[in-house]
């Protein structure tokens, strides 16, 4: 785990640096143009900068223990932080929106296109070089936080390269008899951008809201969780076991009940019952890295009920 920590370290670093770059880029770039597409792009760059420095807090509580104040640890912390992410992209997202088509009804505004070719094509090979490298890091890592970001990267990147084809094609029509369309260029660009990018964030607020409230993960994970506890249970005497997955960001939460008769249960001691979830545990952990779990053997069915709610 210290590897992968340190790996997310000089990932978010690394973040915090390009999108520091990016900011000053922007509105630098921005006021020379008078580009709103680029000063979307650049406060795109600022909410991430902002964003990565809480990210980088957040990813060493990830890795802190318990305490009487959060006894079961932080991970609870990492999807509430994605769940912001994507709240405030879609929220900037939308004013953009609403901006633009204020521009378009009030009758467009001016840009200075050549200079904005230059810097969508510098900021978009920058973005889709960091996206690349946080895909790299967030693959080693496991970390959805570092996932995220390159999805984010990678966003950035495709917004300054569609930039720089829409104000290749301004050029074009600055030189044509459709001159008079110009103005609407920029906000008209930026409309379409909203359009591409708000997808992304909004599936990231829906999957991170469905952590935060406890809802099962997908099949194909519940699937693997389940066939490897039924492998590890299959040669060992009991009559029936029960599950729940949760998925809390990075970490993998796996509850497993046995169930065993009154004739089965003395074949279970203590020694090995711990030999067991040892066992279930090296399994488990081999293809989820970060891994939290409880064994249970009982032969009443209803402490299954009760580790959730009050039952008979």
């Amino acid at each position: 785990m210290t590897h992968h920590q340190e790996l997310e370290q000089q990932a978010l670093k690394l973040t915090i640096l390009g999108n520091a770059g990016m900011v000053v880029l922007g509105v630098v770039f921005a006021l020379i143009s008078s580009s709103e597409a680029i000063l979307f792009d650049g406060v795109f760059s600022g909410i991430h900068l902002a964003i990565s420095l809480l990210s980088l807090r957040v990813a060493n509580l990830l890795y802190q223990p318990e305490d009487q104040e959060f006894p079961f640890g932080y991970a609870m912390f990492e999807p509430l932080l994605n769940l912001g992410k994507g709240l405030v992209i879609a929220l900037v997202a939308l004013l953009a929106l609403f901006s633009s088509v204020e521009s378009i009804l009030n009758g467009g505004r001016p840009i200075e296109a050549g200079v904005a070719i230059w810097y969508a094509i510098a900021a978009s090979a920058g973005c889709l070089i960091l996206a690349w490298k946080q895909y790299r890091y967030a693959q080693t890592s496991h970390s959805p936080i570092l996932d995220v970001d390159a999805k984010n990267w990678l966003i950035d990147g495709l917004i300054s390269g569609a930039v720089a084809l829409a104000f290749g094609l301004i050029l074009i029509l600055q030189h044509s008899d459709l001159g008079h369309l110009v103005p609407y260029a920029d906000p008209a660009l930026v409309i379409l951008l909203v359009f591409f990018v708000l997808p992304i964030p909004i599936q990231t607020v829906r999957e991170n809201w469905a952590q935060l409230m406890g809802q099962a993960p997908e099949d194909a994970l519940r699937q693997q969780v389940n066939d490897i506890v039924g492998n590890v249970l299959k040669p060992l005497p009991h009559e029936d076991y029960h599950l729940r997955p949760l998925m809390t960001g990075r970490l993998i939460y796996v509850q497993v009940y046995v169930k065993v008769n009154e004739q089965q249960a003395k074949a279970y001691g203590v020694a090995h019952v711990d030999k067991m979830r040892s066992q279930l545990y090296q399994r488990l952990q081999d293809a989820f890295p970060y891994l939290a779990m409880d064994l249970i053997v009982t032969c009443d069915r209803s402490w299954i009920h009760r580790a959730i709610m009050p039952a008979d």
